[in-house]
């Protein structure tokens, strides 16, 4: 599921398992950023197990995990791909404001 628009080519959406989630894992939400095939080329689809066109694609350069303890998020970037990317503020003020409403959701759903 996509949590939130484009901005600026990044996106909050859930993280992609193969197979189930571990065990007791909390929530998780992955920062993208899309980009363009270039050139486009064919690829499995894992959902549906067709062949298809590929003209963009997205890697993960941050995610948002809920702490259930503190409760708030705590945010991951992946390897240093958040630095190196270094993400517009647009996109800083999407996370932020990403977080604080689905905190409010998870609080309530934990009490």
């Amino acid at each position: 599921m996509n949590y939130t628009e484009r901005i600026e080519g990044y996106q909050i959406m859930d993280v992609t398992y193969i197979g189930l989630p571990p065990k007791d894992t909390p929530p998780k939400y992955d920062i993208v950023k899309w980009a363009v095939a270039d050139p486009p080329y064919e690829a499995l689809d894992f959902i549906s197990g067709k062949r298809k066109m590929v003209t963009e694609y997205c890697y993960t350069v941050g995610m948002l995990v809920w702490n259930r303890k503190e409760p708030c998020f705590e945010f991951e970037s992946c390897g240093l791909r958040w630095l190196e990317e270094k993400p517009p503020e647009a996109v800083v003020d999407m996370v932020l404001k990403f977080a604080e409403e689905k905190a409010k959701e998870l609080e309530m759903e934990d009490d």
